[in-house]
């Protein structure tokens, strides 16, 4: 039983996981996604490359809840769970073939588990790429690792394709597993090198499938960093956030900064950092610490280059799980008490933006109930104007402006069962600009729409023909 302990602690908590994330409701971006309600035939062009992303998986699945509207989006979130369960578990089975020592291996499988840098994942209905293209990565290091001596390593190479199909990440463990067996002196170095000349053949491949299948050639410019401070910024947050278990919304969400809680988790996370910092000065110069660093920055790579948000610093976190076994490998007495001061560090933040994300939910659904009533019957075409300030915070899904939670119309669409409105069109203001909303929502009920809301904080007006 000591030896399964990790999993037979997430066994018995999951259930009451998977029933919390299933009262989350969607805000935001939620209801844009593929991961969201789709209409279309299952054969559309969105199967293919299509703008700077491929993720044919996502689309089915909308696929699927637009077949039925109502699994959407507890579906998500059961599947989200249950996919970085199957995450902690493979990075149990890694460990053990590894050969890195039960209690290593029992301290990872938890971190990665109870980590608050899965929260970003977990906790939205658009995590399910993220977590999956994990999963499929995990499963082709785990083949790789278990099928070592015979042909049928090569599986690694469909199952990191599977992956890539998940999110563009996924990539990313097309070279991993050689790298990580030759660390572990699992296989020799021409061996190695050889099959990471095959990982780079496929990277190839899935590049010249997705220039020559592209629907078309549109980039969205707001999902890439521009300056070297800024990618900078984006390498010191996947590090954090990866390793410090402190409140951040204590810190970032200004109406509930908090500093005691902030120094709180901070001073029960400290200790088990401290003792992870000084196996490091021990380990700076072991080659296998030094490849496991190097896949911490493939994994790293394809968001470092681009941008890094708060739902990013899951597509490390197994190989942060790797490396954190790895280097307490050799357990202290002083282990058990200052890793379980920072799982209660983890799940004290866990809790608190788990209640942010579900109140940001209740609040797009009010509001989304008091436009349903105030508009009184069912329209087919509208005009959402939605008022911007710059002083409103918001933290990932965890928090964010009711402006966000209302989904600019699509949150009435949704609770509305799909049925009306069919037509969301609109416009953003800042404050300056609100002395033109009369004069945009008559132009708009000219234009067609049958009326115009106007969505200031969580101030809903409904300006309808006269």
């Amino acid at each position: 039983m000591k030896k399964y302990c990790s999993i037979i602690i997430i066994g018995c908590i999951l259930p009451f996981v998977i029933l919390g994330v299933c009262e989350i409701l969607p805000t935001f971006d939620d209801y844009v996604t593929l991961q969201s309600p789709q209409f279309t035939s299952p054969l559309s062009k969105k199967l293919l490359p299509y703008d700077s992303f491929w993720r044919p998986w996502d689309y089915l699945f909308g696929c699927l809840l637009g077949w039925n509207i109502v699994l959407f989006p507890t579906l998500n979130h059961v599947v989200i769970i249950l996919g970085h369960t199957a995450n902690a578990v493979l990075v149990f089975a890694i460990c053990r073939k590894l050969n890195i020592c039960i209690i290593a291996t029992n301290v990872a499988t938890t971190f990665f588990f109870f980590s608050p840098a899965s929260l970003g994942a977990t906790l939205a209905c658009d995590g399910l790429n993220q977590t999956y293209a994990q999963f499929w990565g995990l499963i082709a290091l785990w083949c790789y690792l278990v099928y070592l001596d015979n042909y049928r390593l090569f599986i690694w190479l469909p199952f990191t394709f599977i992956a890539a199909l998940s999110k563009e990440n996924g990539l990313s463990w097309a070279i991993i597993p050689p790298l990580i067996a030759f660390a572990f002196n699992l296989i020799e170095k021409n061996r190695a090198l050889k099959h990471i000349g095959l990982g780079l053949l496929l990277t190839i491949l899935y590049f010249f499938l997705r220039i020559i299948l592209k629907v078309n050639n549109n980039i969205n410019d707001d999902y890439i960093e521009v300056t070297l401070v800024d990618h900078f910024i984006d390498f010191v947050q996947i590090l954090v956030y990866n390793w410090l278990p402190v409140d951040y919304m204590s810190i970032v969400y200004k109406p509930e900064r908090n500093w005691l809680l902030v120094g709180l988790t901070l001073f029960l996370s400290i200790f088990f950092l401290g003792l992870l910092g000084t196996g490091i000065k021990k380990l700076w110069k072991d080659r296998i610490f030094l490849i496991l660093t190097v896949c911490y920055f493939i994994v790293a790579a394809p968001h470092l280059l681009t941008l890094v948000s708060i739902m990013h610093n899951y597509a490390t976190l197994s190989i942060s799980a790797l490396i954190t076994a790895y280097i307490i490998n050799k357990p202290t007495k002083m282990l058990y008490i200052t890793f379980s001061l920072y799982i209660i560090a983890s799940l004290f933040t866990d809790v608190h933006h788990y209640i942010g994300a579900y109140q940001s939910g209740l609040l797009g659904k009010q509001m989304a109930f008091e436009t349903i009533d105030k508009t009184g019957y069912p329209v087919q075409q509208v005009f959402c104007i939605t008022i911007e300030d710059d002083y409103t915070p918001k933290y990932s899904s965890f928090r964010v402006r009711p402006i966000d939670a209302f989904g600019w119309g699509l949150s009435v669409r949704h609770y509305t069962g799909y049925t009306w409105p069919t037509i969301i069109n609109g416009t953003i203001l800042k404050e300056k600009e609100v002395v033109f909303i009369q004069q945009i929502a008559d132009s708009a009920l000219q234009s067609g729409a049958q009326c115009v809301w106007v969505i200031d904080n969580n101030q809903v007006k409904v300006i309808s023909s006269p």
